[in-house]
């Protein structure tokens, strides 16, 4: 985890992590290393996605991660878009990797235990954050 850099990681703020968040979030999340594939934040061992039945799954990776290695069918797949005042959204394309990071920091501060994607819409809305499912398998993050 502390050798990745770059926008979604200094939001992740991992370097001030306490012992506790550290542990969380290297037993939950998961990074698709462009050399190694998918492995977990604490071990470089790569991951075989069918394997992936964590519940919920967020798949926060690019279309061009998603290609090389399809996500599981149960995953959720993550977009972050702005609202107009004519409710409809736009994708974000610069900072999309800053709000991902916001979200992923925002779970290991809380370490919410859920469930569901809808526990998971709950948590995000009491701390703040505007996740919303609008599809079977998609979630928009409202920046």
């Amino acid at each position: 985890m502390d050798w990745y850099t770059g926008t979604l990681y200094k939001a992740l703020g991992a370097a001030d992590w306490s012992a506790v968040e550290r542990r969380w979030a290297l037993s939950h999340l998961l990074i698709h290393d462009k050399d190694a594939g998918i492995v977990a934040a604490g071990r470089w061992d790569p991951l075989d996605p069918a394997s992936l039945s964590a519940s919920p799954l967020i798949d926060a990776r690019s279309k061009e991660y998603v290609r090389l290695v399809p996500a599981p069918a149960t995953a959720f797949s993550l977009r972050v878009v702005s609202e107009g005042e004519d409710g409809r959204r736009l994708a974000i394309s610069h900072w999309n990797k800053f709000h991902k990071g916001v979200l992923a920091a925002a779970l290991v501060r809380d370490r919410p235990r859920v469930g569901s994607i809808g526990a998971l819409a709950s948590w995000a809305q009491s701390a703040g954050i505007r996740l919303e499912r609008v599809g079977e398998r998609q979630l928009d993050l409202v920046v």
